[in-house]
């Protein structure tokens, strides 16, 4: 994935309006990440070298006066592909760790990291934690469906998993 993808945000009072860009991880960026990993989940924390590892997604908040060095790390989505398309069949993807800095969200960008993702085309799933429900309803917004639960699947808390499924839309092409 070569291009990026942009949208303008408004921002909380403390910062100004200005663009969001989705584009690749690139080798720097592990340790902002994982920053926001940290602040995000307090279990089962990735490493700096396992978003190299995969198809890693990046949301960088540009804010619109200031210069692209001012530019903050504010997402990311991790995913891979488990099935190549074949015989007719689209590709199966899944959704590993996907997570916006606390200052950012409820902003949009874990939609446009979603809906970035989602354009690679095929079948996505994804687990999430039961109680999550803004996560939930991300997914739910874009078409996933739960087909399935895994009890016990997290520690720290114990808790149930939801597994979810989104189909590509009708017409698509693999």
């Amino acid at each position: 994935m070569t291009q990026s993808s942009q949208a303008s945000v408004s921002q909380p009072d403390s910062l100004e309006a200005g663009t969001i860009i989705i584009r690749p991880c690139m080798p720097g960026d592990p340790p902002l990440l994982l920053r926001i990993e940290q602040k995000s989940f307090h279990t089962d924390l990735w490493s700096e070298g396992d978003f190299l590892k995969y198809d890693c997604l990046v949301a960088v908040y540009r804010p619109a006066a200031l210069s692209t060095t001012d530019s903050v790390v504010a997402g990311f989505l991790v995913s891979h592909e488990v099935c190549p398309s074949q015989d007719g069949q689209p590709a199966e993807r899944e959704i590993l760790n996907i997570a916006v800095d606390p200052e950012f969200r409820r902003r949009g960008i874990g939609h446009l990291l979603l809906a970035k993702e989602l354009a690679r085309g095929g079948i996505h799933f994804l687990e999430v934690r039961e109680s999550n429900a803004a996560a939930r309803e991300l997914y739910d917004r874009q078409g996933f469906e739960t087909v399935g639960r895994r009890k016990a699947y997290y520690d720290h808390p114990r808790e149930t998993a939801m597994l979810m499924r989104r189909e590509p839309p009708q017409g698509a092409g693999l």
